[in-house]
């Protein structure tokens, strides 16, 4: 193993698992990154995408998208950059610019369920809940074992006061997940409904 491999497991490690204690070192971080990609271009992007992430923990939202247009100058057919591109937008609450991305990858790729995923989120955070559904159930079709999406779709059923379908949603998640927190989060919303 590459001590950068051993660097970027450290790295992908803080940005999963962020908390307020990892603060003080992203710094430290982002300057190492800047030093690899300057020194290893064959890492580069993967450099800038990993800074835009840190830099976007810390919210510094411009930095997060410099570093990011970096990456993509370097693979600028990378859908995940773009994802990641759209992730940063919506996070500094540019959501046209974050629903540009992720159509903008849907254009080229429709069968990026990442993307359907988050353009769904996004639609449905803003309110436009029968687009977000139709972007979820075309994900369903593409993935159609996930329960992440399935308990999705119950969030926007639930919107649309489709509340037997989403009822039906949330007791599937709650059956098969074997993630403890995704089926605690369906658990509850079932109570919100009633179905205690």
């Amino acid at each position: 193993m590459l001590p950068t491999d051993v660097f970027f497991t450290d790295v992908e490690k803080v940005i999963a698992e962020f908390s307020e204690t990892d603060r003080p070192r992203l710094g430290k971080l982002i300057a190492e990154l800047g030093r690899i990609a300057s020194q290893i271009p064959g890492v580069a992007d993967r450099c800038y995408a990993y800074q835009a992430e840190l830099y976007a923990k810390l919210q510094d939202y411009p930095a997060a998208l410099a570093a990011i247009e970096q990456a993509l100058q370097l693979m600028p057919f990378e859908d995940s950059l773009q994802i990641l591109r759209g992730d940063i937008y919506r996070q500094a609450a540019e959501d046209t610019q974050a629903l540009r991305d992720y159509s903008q990858v849907l254009d080229k790729h429709p069968e990026s369920v990442t993307a359907r995923m988050r353009r769904s989120d996004l639609r449905r955070a803003e309110g436009n809940y029968s687009d977000a559904l139709e972007d979820i159930n075309t994900a369903l079709k593409l993935e159609p074992r996930s329960l992440r999406l399935t308990y999705r779709r119950g969030l926007i059923l639930a919107d649309l006061r489709r509340t037997a379908e989403a009822i039906a949603d949330f007791k599937t998640v709650a059956r098969l997940s074997p993630d403890k927190e995704l089926k605690s989060k369906a658990e509850q919303r079932l109570r919100e409904l009633g179905e205690a």
